[in-house]
């Protein structure tokens, strides 16, 4: 791969502009989060079936994202991912009325510290990373039918082995995704850059709640 300036310097945009996106929607996620939770409204969505709807849908969100996703106008997409940050606000507006706004704010900085560690081990490593992508996926897979299982067995120690390897794992995919993303938009045509900025932050968004959530759980401390 032969580099030269200008060319890096429209990778670096690109790449920044999927950060930025990112940001955002972690951003969305959290302030809705707390609007939820302040307003009183956690006692309410949570009640019943209704509260499972909200649990799942953002799962249920992303598998119609990966199914249908490719026919997707940059617009669409762009509409889907505030949608689902707004979806996740909601969901995680339970955890805010479990733990302390201290636990959120060093699970946050916790979060943000990691994260940018890894994003930029995976985004300026010469290292082939490539063979990660299946081990990790199906690493996902697993905890995700882990958690639904738990959900009805409350293991507390499963939970925590759970919140462990969703660290790693999404920490993992973490820098797997900025490996990709950068030699993605290296050949990326101008025309496509700006729907798979938007698929890019969501890839990374993901990741990155999934690691605040699980760091909550296991360090954070319960009002």
């Amino acid at each position: 791969m032969e580099y030269n300036a200008s060319a890096t310097q429209n990778l670096n945009t690109a790449v920044a502009g999927v950060l930025g996106r990112m940001a955002g929607g972690v951003l969305a996620t959290l302030i809705l989060a707390a609007v939820v939770n302040g307003l009183g409204l956690v006692p309410v969505l949570f009640s019943g079936i209704l509260g499972y709807v909200i649990i799942f849908a953002p799962l249920a969100m992303s598998l119609y994202l990966a199914w249908k996703g490719a026919d997707m106008s940059e617009g669409t997409v762009k509409t889907w991912f505030f949608a689902f940050a707004a979806v996740m606000g909601v969901s995680l507006s339970l955890l805010f009325a479990v733990f302390t706004s201290a636990s959120i704010a060093q699970a946050l900085i916790g979060t943000t510290v990691s994260f940018a560690a890894l994003a930029g081990w995976g985004y300026f490593t010469k290292r082939d990373i490539s063979g990660w992508g299946p081990f990790l996926f199906a690493g996902v897979i697993g905890i995700v039918i882990a958690s639904v299982v738990n959900i009805f067995v409350a293991s507390t120690a499963l939970q925590m082995t759970l919140n462990v390897l969703t660290i790693l794992i999404f920490l993992g995919l973490t820098a797997y995704d900025m490996n990709r993303i950068r030699d993605m938009f290296w050949s990326a045509t101008e025309n496509e850059v700006g729907r798979m900025q938007w698929f890019a932050a969501l890839s990374l968004y993901i990741n990155f709640i999934n690691i605040f959530v699980s760091m909550l759980q296991l360090f954070g401390n319960r009002e």
